[in-house]
């Protein structure tokens, strides 16, 4: 495998993300803004300086397949 240039770019990491997540996700963001959400999300979780929560558009409540309604109702046997 060639060494990859890292003076430009930053060095691939593998993450394991099942493929309906991935789909969804890139339907929601759209493709090319996966990697920009999830760095953005990283930066959040570190609480580093001048970094807020990415947005979110209220039609991404849920997954494939779960309503908004279905998503809203606490899980059974949880903490209210």
């Amino acid at each position: 495998m060639a060494k990859q240039n890292t003076e430009r770019h930053t060095p691939l990491r593998p993450l394991r993300i099942p493929d309906d997540e991935w789909e969804a996700l890139g339907a929601a963001v759209g493709d090319r803004n996966r990697t920009r959400l999830i760095r953005e999300y990283i930066r959040w979780h570190l609480r580093w300086p001048g970094n807020t929560q990415p947005p979110r558009e209220t039609e991404q409540v849920g997954g494939p397949g779960i309503t908004k309604q279905a998503a809203e109702k606490p899980e059974a046997g949880g903490a209210a």
